[in-house]
C-alpha cells in the first residue's frame, strides 16, 4: 500500500497550476465569445437538446475552452517575457 501515490497529488497540483494561469482578463477582452462560453454551458447543463445538437454544442464548448486557455497562457507568458 505505500507504493500508492496520494489522490490529490498528481490532478490537484495540475488544477491549481491551471487556476493560477487562467487570466480573467481574456474573458473581458473577448465580451461575444464570453457570453456563447456560458450560453453554451447552460444549454448543456439545463437544456433538453436533441442528439445530434449536443454534439454541436458539446463542440463549440470544447473549442472555446481551448480559446480562452491558450489565449489566457499566452497573455501570462507575454507578461512574464516583458518583465
Amino acid at each position: 500500500m505505500s507504493d500508492l501515490s496520494s489522490p490529490t497529488s498528481k490532478s490537484g497540483s495540475s488544477l491549481r497550476t491551471i487556476l493560477k494561469h487562467l487570466n480573467e482578463e481574456v474573458f473581458l477582452d473577448h465580451p461575444l465569445l464570453t457570453s456563447l462560453f456560458v450560453t453554451d454551458f447552460a444549454l448543456l447543463s439545463f437544456g433538453r437538446e436533441p442528439l445530434v445538437l449536443r454534439f454541436f454544442l458539446l463542440a463549440g464548448l470544447v473549442y472555446l475552452a481551448m480559446f480562452f486557455s491558450a489565449k489566457s497562457f499566452a497573455s501570462d507568458s507575454q507578461s512574464e517575457k516583458r518583465f
